[in-house]
């Protein structure tokens, strides 16, 4: 029997301690690694919807005059813009919320972009600023994304 070997309850106490500080500090780096994860995709998408929006909005504008274009027609924040193009009378965009709407001359309106806190648009000759800025609360975090776009018209 003094030839058999074992462990004692000392060196598994020690076993067990070392094996619960490895696994706390995988699953603190796991733990770090998401929440970052999740701050870049939450800041792609809102600059892949801020994009898109306001290239849309420029592709359209682009084929209006300064004459047809109205802006801050319903509001002293300048949120608002109203055009004319050959194929349309009266298309809209606007700020309802956090969203960001196009309104179609027929009366139907399309979300384009969401998470948008700040729209603005001003119209100089027929140089045409567009600022967006959308924003977002991830773990606590404010995170933003801010867009201008200077667009010269070419029906002027």
């Amino acid at each position: 029997m003094k030839n058999t070997r074992a462990y004692t309850m000392v060196e598994i106490v020690i076993s067990i301690a070392l094996f619960t500080v490895v696994m706390a500090g995988i699953y603190g780096a796991l733990t770090t690694s998401q929440i970052i994860y999740n701050k870049n995709s939450a800041f792609m998408e809102m600059e892949a919807q801020c994009r898109n929006a306001v290239d849309r909005i420029v592709r359209e504008v682009r084929q209006a005059s300064s004459q047809t274009i109205t802006t801050n027609f319903n509001s002293t924040t300048n949120d608002k813009i109203m055009f004319t193009i050959p194929s349309a009378i009266g298309i809209q965009y606007y700020l309802s919320g956090t969203n960001l709407v196009r309104r179609a001359p027929d009366g139907t309106t399309k979300t384009i972009a969401s998470n948008v806190d700040r729209l603005k648009f001003s119209l100089t000759g027929s140089l045409l600023t567009i600022n967006v800025r959308a924003s977002q609360t991830v773990y606590q975090q404010a995170i933003t994304y801010p867009l201008i776009a200077k667009v010269r018209l070419r029906n002027e």
